[in-house]
């Protein structure tokens, strides 16, 4: 294309190529079927590229504290040993760690203070109470006191919610039930990462169908239909993850993220095993991938002998 004279394309003419080539990538076959692919296709890894931007995002977030960490923090504030520990996510993905202890020991809510101070928890509320719960049926005999403490703490990203129940009468004397969450907040970064990483897997969805489209229209009659079997079963076998993935940034873009302690949903998309996810997921690559090798097959030109 370059002028007489001249060992290169004008700057327009190079603009014109690389728009053209850019154009052609996003052409399919003008047929049903290679259409329907394509928008299945761009729908598919459009979900995985939502959870995928998601799970980016939140890897540059503040990480929850260590298992050492939650133990200690917990059994310094209860001044009791062992924990139970249980790390869980928001509804958003963000991650959570939740710490639970019980025995018997004392309403000490200066231990609480101390153990929060002495870890960088910056305490936002500190609120004592005394609770009165009445025992037995009808006319109640005994009524058993209980001290509670509520409070809350922020630190570096995080945010800690927490109480304390003491029972302060009673034959139960003593008794100590403490509960710490403590999860990462949500960063500017997460529902914008979640949107590009599904626009960015849409774009590269359909690049892939358009690709493999013309790869399998140029493939031999036998090559042909066993390649267009094999993207229909890697699409229905993608239709699981698809799935989930979709439930997950339903539930991240509608996230209350001002809510006064961080949750999770449930989802339908929990009532389907993770074997079954998994399974899926692997069938729809594989067939992918038989499907990109058979299309690149040529079948070999017949011969004909020249008789001498």
């Amino acid at each position: 294309m370059a002028e007489a004279g001249h060992g290169r394309p004008a700057v327009g003419q190079t603009l014109h190529l690389v728009a053209c080539g850019i154009r052609q990538r996003f052409r399919v076959p003008r047929r049903v079927l290679a259409v329907i692919a394509a928008v299945l296709s761009a729908a598919t890894l459009g979900g995985l590229g939502a959870v995928t931007g998601n799970w980016l995002a939140w890897q540059a977030a503040a990480p929850v504290p260590t298992s050492a960490e939650m133990t200690a923090l917990t059994s310094a504030m209860a001044g009791l040993p062992w924990p139970s520990l249980s790390p869980w996510h928001t509804a958003m993905n963000g991650p959570g760690f939740t710490s639970t202890i019980s025995g018997t020991g004392t309403y000490d809510p200066g231990r609480v203070r101390t153990a929060l101070t002495a870890t960088g928890w910056q305490i936002t509320t500190f609120e004592e109470s005394t609770r009165v719960i009445p025992v037995g049926i009808g006319s109640p005999d005994e009524a058993i006191s209980r001290r509670v403490l509520e409070f809350a703490a922020t630190k570096d990203g995080l945010s800690l919610h927490g109480d304390t129940d003491t029972v302060v009468s009673s034959k139960a004397y003593g008794l100590t039930t403490l509960l710490v969450d403590v999860t990462t907040d949500v960063t500017g970064a997460i529902r914008p990462s979640t949107v590009a990483g599904l626009l960015l897997g849409a774009l590269g969805g359909w690049l892939l169908a358009a690709a493999l489209a013309y790869r399998i229209r140029m493939a031999g009659d036998r090559n042909r239909w066993t390649a267009s079997g094999l993207t229909a079963l890697a699409l229905t076998g993608a239709a699981v993850p698809a799935f989930v993935a979709y439930c997950e940034a339903y539930q991240i873009m509608g996230y209350d993220e001002h809510a006064s302690n961080q949750y999770f949903e449930y989802s339908i998309s929990e009532t389907i095993p993770m074997p079954v996810v998994l399974i899926s997921t692997g069938v729809a690559a594989l067939a992918l991938v038989a499907a990109t090798l058979i299309a690149n097959r040529r079948d070999e030109p017949e011969l004909t002998p020249v008789s001498s």
